[in-house]
Parts: C-alpha cells; structure tokens; sequence
C-alpha cells in the first residue's frame, strides 16, 4: 500500500515491499532485550518514522539517494582535515556517533545482544535525518560539500553494515 504511488513496476514493488516486511519482523525481534518477553505491533513495526526496521531501510536509502545526487553533480567525497571550522555541532556529533560502531558490535556480540546494534542504528538515524533536514548536503559552490557527502557515505556503509549483521537486506530504493 505504501509503495502504490512509487514509479516502479509491480515485481520491483513485491520485492521491496517483502524486504520491508522481513526488515519489520526481525527489527521488531531483534530489538528486544533477551530476558523480556517479545512484543509485536504491527502498526510501529512497519512505520517509516521511528523505532522501526521500515525506517532504518528509508534512512539507508535516503543516503543512498544523496550519494547518487552528488556523482551526478560531480562531487566526491573528501574527508576535510579542518571539518570542524563551520561544520555545526549535529555534523560533529553524527561523526562521533558514526565512530562508536565497532564498539556497539563487539558490545552486542560479547553479551549475544542484538538490541544494542537495534538501539545504535536507531539513534543514528534519527541524528542523520535531523542533520538531513537542517543541512544542504550536496551543493557544489560549498566546501564543507564534500565532507558532508563522505559523513553521509559513512553512515550509509554503517547502517547497511549493521542491518545485514540482523539479517536485514537494503534495497536500492523504496
């Protein structure tokens, strides 16, 4: 139903919408601490805002969307050695956020804890798209631009890195 006003043909829409579905199931799962009991809502389960796999796949593909904006602009990502000077202070938190993966990872796997890695990609997300939308991310007469797109790439890898670590695929669009 939410994939009806998309330009896609019907097999494209099947195989996203059932990504969406499998992403909302095992998110639902997997977000939930070992020793409680599991608790599904199929309403938040399949959101695109929140603490939802649907909106962890809209955030990946989002970024993904960006990436692809600024190949078309010929603008490639560069990591600025002085990134601090104008860089706004969600753009640092997002990087230091991004910075704390491994850690999130080895944390989940000691203590065989999905959620941690839920709970991560979740309150990474939600700092990307309030960063998104204050933000102009591609635009080829700024020089923060560059460094903007590579914070971008690496929030796209890590998200996709830490859904496919809970079995979630990405698809290219939605």
């Amino acid at each position: 139903e939410k994939l009806s006003g998309r330009e896609m043909d019907e097999k494209s829409k099947k195989e996203i919408a059932e990504i969406i579905a499998v992403a909302a199931i095992k998110y639902s799962i997997l977000k939930q601490t070992i020793s409680n009991d599991i608790i599904y809502d199929f309403e938040k389960s399949i959101s695109f805002e929140g603490d939802s796999g649907p909106y962890l796949l809209y955030t990946a593909v989002r970024a993904n969307s960006i990436l692809e904006k600024a190949k078309t602009e010929k603008i490639k990502p560069k990591i600025n050695d002085e990134r601090y000077t104008n860089m706004g202070e969600t753009s640092i938190e997002l990087e230091r956020f991004i910075s704390r993966f491994r850690e999130i990872v080895a944390r989940a796997a000691a203590e065989k804890s999905p959620h941690f890695i839920t709970t991560y990609l979740v309150a990474l997300a939600s700092l990307f798209n309030s960063w998104y939308a204050n933000t102009q991310i591609v635009k080829e007469s700024d020089d923060q631009s560059p460094h903007r797109i590579a914070l971008t790439m690496a929030l796209r890898i890590i998200l996709e890195n830490g859904l496919r670590l809970l079995g979630i695929k990405v698809p290219e669009k939605m």
